[in-house]
């Protein structure tokens, strides 16, 4: 294979067939009113090469011959193609308008223009991304795209960012999209040894945002059987920036902010706590002033609120800068980024430091190499924050509001010397001495040589890889409540991704028709390596290498790799610029199966319909585009474990100190892929010269054969075998709305409305389904992430107890009534941006909205439920909700009256289930982002010898309208695997929420 890949590069070095070049210039001006175009995109078709207009709108350009046709686009304008024929002068006018129909999208190993698609493919528009500050640019996505559903479970910084296209797809396996980056598919699964507490890191948290030049998303089967198997989620290409013919630019941007909780559920100060505690007592039979005589008069008691401790200002600072360029032979992009993001929670922060260089070579004029090169490096610190009782939110929550966190010596007080037994730990202990360290390196490199044999015909070869280690550190300082020895883990990961492809492109134009077609063959190779080592028992917190640990609990190294080639095929044909036809197939085989089921073949074909250009049709002056899609496919998912399903031996049984083997888990050789079809039915709109531009989709998504673990008879000798079982269905539909409402000289505004709904339903499982945790179920005919609670049925007005359904009706209240109250994932999501512009201001203000999902708020649970007396200490502080209980007969109220009698003991007492009384809605609506820029004038720039310069302001998460009494509707306390995000979406404890953002920056271009 070698040999031959070294042959084939060598070979297409030494073709030396040159084109007679020539240079072609011209000027491009506005159409409404003939004034001069700065900045307009001139690109070489079917080539990187181009330019861009200066201030006069002039440009100048080295074309290879009179073969070329140039493509001149501008954001806001419809895109012109002119031929260049014998012409030396080209003068174009340009026409404002929603460039859908001619604008060029990235699909799968190349492009298109809009006009030309018959698969649903929404385009990002990236102008609408630059300078927000988000440290990773998944997170930027959200609300600009239908059917892509992003959300962020945690405000902690760098953390992974939950992506869905068109619902989840999986169980076990991964329902996260693949994502392209300059023809890298990049590895996006969580690594991290640390994950089981805390918010997993974000492996697209290496990458700068600012890199990045164009975004598609392949939605249907269709735009995704090009990567098969890779593709069974959806996929998401990325085209990052590179150089142009002409002058060197420079481009410097920087931007500083600071951030600070959006929302903090209001607890209750220390007077209202001990009359909340009275009360309690006076139930109870204990007297009215039981608690006053214990800690002391409610109104002398001083208060300490912890949330004051453990959250603070987060800064943000952001420093970009770029280099780009070229001549007629070569273009290159050179950029460099420093971002730091320092927490709204002590203890948490992130810094990525990164480089790109992108270069792109002519040999002649059928030959181009190129090289696409990045390095990130990314630094967490990160702390214990959800799904623990030693997190420092819940800890902060439970705390006792008389106690302070330190005393006057600066020493961390206990908890349990206050009055409240929930706080486990010191909230600020924990976010300041408990350690989560994680440094991870990421390499990206890409070489490609791109040969036209002939005219219409060319051929592309290209080798990548994608290297990313991680070294984490964690350490729970002995001495405290946790542990007395003080624990430590060291892990690694290192991950390399290399692949090789080889594509071969034809277009043809004969008259009416227009043919494309694609044929290929790609090689993956994926290798891990890993190593977990745990010790305990320290000398000293302050030295808290393994090496330091008196014992070595454990230690694993361990590796594994997996394999995959495929063949693919794509053509399109279209006639007469109505009627075009796509069809794809691939063919996968992976290592990851066994040899009976390796290869899996997934077809896929779509169809459109250009209706407005039929002659009927024509003369509809408003109507300036009716398109009718139509798609069909299978594509397949191979996101399991590299040897699943091999029979395995484990060679640590040791026995006697002496080494041993013992059969670890069973071969499976039929296992075989997850496979999804999906249909589709579209609609593209365009009126009025496409100022109102309307795209819909219906949409059906079948996932058969999941990937499970299900059980097995014992007389095997194992309990349990990963096999083929089971359906998924996902079902929608989606909407996006463009216009320009105002377009005048000075004044311009457009708007983009999307909205998705989805049906998510579990069609068929083993057994009907299992009891996944204490609060979720899995059921067919029920949504992935249905929780499972008792039925709180509020609270007798006329004793003020809580009530609940004895769901089967054996006169106990207990996990056996449980019954399935709601699904955690959202069924309908969206955005709304406008974007306003006047005299070099402009004005951005997006909304984001999300919806149709249950949240159980276990926060809520700790610090609203009464509880019962630990050796006669209160269960903690709670919410000021709780002030509004039941007091006397006839009071309506979902709050019943304060007792810490353990019902267990009396069937008086109040303490509360894992219930429906805590499932709240998820519906919110964000005001997520507003951006105010102003771009300096040319007679500004020419003083200042500048090619550009902007300065903005930047407001993120401002306001949230929403009825969820947590932190934020968006959390998501189970991120650790891709399972829990499949199944156990739609509960919190104790999650650290959304930070509210204000930034101020400065770009300036030389």
């Amino acid at each position: 294979m070698k040999k031959l890949i070294l042959y084939v590069v060598f070979s297409m070095l030494l073709i030396s067939v040159y084109a007679q070049e020539r240079t072609v210039s011209g000027k491009v001006v506005s159409l409404d009113d003939d004034s001069p175009m700065p900045g307009v995109n001139i690109l070489i078709k079917g080539t990187r090469s181009g330019t861009v207009t200066d201030l006069d709108g002039a440009y100048s350009l080295v074309v290879p011959g009179d073969s070329a046709t140039l493509v001149y686009s501008l954001v806001g304008y419809i895109s012109e193609e002119i031929a260049v024929g014998n012409k030396s002068e080209i003068n174009v006018e340009l026409a404002y308008g929603l460039q859908e129909l001619m604008e060029l999208v990235i699909v799968g190993y190349g492009s298109q223009q809009r006009k030309d698609i018959s698969s649903a493919i929404a385009s990002i528009d990236t102008d609408q991304m630059q300078d927000v500050p988000v440290y990773s640019f998944d997170a930027a996505m959200q609300g600009l795209s239908s059917g892509l559903n992003i959300s962020s479970p945690s405000g902690t910084p760098g953390a992974a960012i939950n992506v869905n296209i068109r619902g989840a797809t999986s169980i076990s396996a991964s329902s996260q999209p693949l994502y392209i980056i300059d023809g890298i598919p990049v590895v996006t699964g969580n690594n991290s040894a640390l994950n089981s507490n805390i918010q997993p890191t974000n492996p697209l948290a290496d990458m700068n945002p600012a890199d990045i030049e164009s975004i598609s998303v392949l939605k249907d089967a269709s735009a995704v059987a090009i990567y098969g198997s890779r593709g069974a989620n959806g996929v998401i290409l990325i085209n990052t920036k590179r150089g142009s013919d002409g002058k060197t630019k420079v481009n410097v941007n920087y931007y500083s902010g600071i951030s600070e909780i959006n929302n903090t559920p209001e607890l209750m100060n220390s007077r209202q706590w001990v009359e909340f505690l009275n009360v309690a007592a006076a139930n109870d039979g204990l007297g009215e002033n039981y608690w006053s005589d214990i800690i002391g008069d409610p109104e002398s008691l001083p208060t300490y609120n912890a949330y004051d401790e453990v959250f603070r200002m987060g800064t943000t600072h952001n420093a970009d800068v770029s280099v780009s360029g070229g001549s007629e032979k070569t273009n290159f992009y050179l950029s460099g980024n420093y971002f730091n993001q320092e927490g709204i929670q002590v203890g948490q922060d992130f810094n990525r430091f990164s480089g790109r260089f992108n270069i792109d070579h002519r040999l002649n004029s059928k030959l181009t190499v190129g090289a696409t090169m990045y390095l990130g490096i990314g630094k967490h610190n990160r702390t214990i924050n959800e799904n623990d009782e030693y997190g420092v939110v819940i800890n902060a929550q439970a705390w006792d509001p008389t106690t302070p966190l330190y005393d006057e010596t600066g020493t961390y007080i206990n908890p349990f010397s206050g009055w409240g037994w929930w706080a486990l730990e010191n909230p600020l202990l924990i976010a300041k001495e408990y350690i989560n360290k994680s440094n991870s390196n990421r390499i990206q490199a890409q070489a490609y040589a791109e040969w036209e044999i002939i005219e219409g015909l060319s051929f592309k070869s290209s080798f990548s890889i994608d290297k990313n280690t991680l070294t984490e550190e964690s350490f729970t300082p002995a001495g405290f409540n946790e542990s007395d020895e003080g624990q430590g883990i060291f892990a690694t990961y290192d991950e390399s991704n290399v692949i090789h492809e080889n594509t071969l492109n034809w277009k043809h134009m004969a008259g009416k028709h227009d043919l494309n077609a694609l044929a290929g063959f790609t090689w993956q190779q994926n290798d891990k390596i890993f190593s977990d080592i745990r010790g305990q028992g320290y000398a000293s917190n302050d030295k808290y290498k393994i090496r330091n640990a008196a014992t070595i609990t454990s230690a694993e190294s361990n590796g594994s790799s997996y394999g995959l080639i495929s063949y693919l095929l794509r053509f399109n044909y279209g006639y007469d610029n109505r009627y075009l036809v796509s069809l794809t197939g691939r063919a996968d085989g992976s290592s990851r199966f066994g040899e009976e089921k390796r290869f899996g073949i997934f077809p896929s074909a779509s169809v459109a319909w250009n209706a407005h250009n039929e002659s009927f049709l024509k003369d509809i002056a408003w109507l300036s585009q009716l398109k009718i899609r139509g798609s069909y496919g299978i594509v397949g998912n191979q996101e399991i474990g590299d040897e699943t399903w091999t029979g395995k031996w484990n060679l640590s049984a040791s026995y006697d100190d002496q080494g041993g083997i013992q059969p670890e888990s069973l071969a499976n050789p039929v296992l075989t892929w997850e496979q999804t079809t999906q249909t589709d039915i579209g609609l593209d709109l365009g009126i009025l010269q496409n100022k109102i531009g309307l795209t819909a989709d219906y949409f059906i998504k079948n996932t058969e054969s999941l990937l499970l673990s299900t059980n097995i008879s014992g007389n095997s000798g194992f309990k349990t075998l990963t096999s083929n079982a089971g359906t998924i269905e996902n079902k929608g539909f989606e909407i996006a709305l463009n216009t320009i409402n105002v377009n005048t000289d000075k004044f311009d505004w457009t708007s983009s409305i999307n909205y998705t709904h989805i049906q998510n339903k579990v069609v068929d499982v083993v057994n009907d389904g299992e009891i996944l945790s204490r609060n979720f179920i899995l059921k067919e005919g029920e949504p992935l992430s249905s929780l499972y609670l008792i039925k709180f049925l509020g609270v007798d007005p006329a004793t003020g107890d809580a009530q609940f359904q004895d769901y089967n009706s054996n006169g106990l209240i207990n996990f056996d009534d449980r019954q399935i109250a709601g699904g955690g994932m959202p069924t309908y999501f969206g955005g709304f941006n406008n974007v306003f512009s006047y005299d070099g201001f402009s004005l951005q203000v997006l909304f984001y909205f999300s919806g149709g999902n249950k949240i159980f708020n276990q926060s809520r649970y700790a610090y609203e439920n009464y509880g019962t007396l630990k050796s006669g200490i209160p269960y903690g502080n709670y919410n000021t909700r709780s002030l509004n209980y039941w007091k006397q007969p006839g009071d309506i109220t979902d709050i019943p009256r304060p007792s810490h009698v353990d019902p267990d003991n009396s069937q008086n007492g109040q303490w509360q289930r894992f219930s429906t009384q805590y499932m709240e809605d998820g519906d919110f609506v964000r005001l997520k982002t507003v951006k105010l820029s102003y771009n300096f004038k040319s007679e500004v720039l020419e003083k200042l010898k500048l090619n550009s310069l902007t300065v903005y302001g930047v407001g993120q998460n401002l306001l949230t309208w929403t009825n969820y009494l947590g932190f934020d509707p968006e959390i998501n306390t189970n991120t650790s695997s891709e399972s829990d995000l499949n199944v156990l979406q739609g509960e919190d404890f104790g999650t650290l929420g959304q930070a509210r953002t204000f930034t101020l920056g400065i770009n300036i271009g030389f």
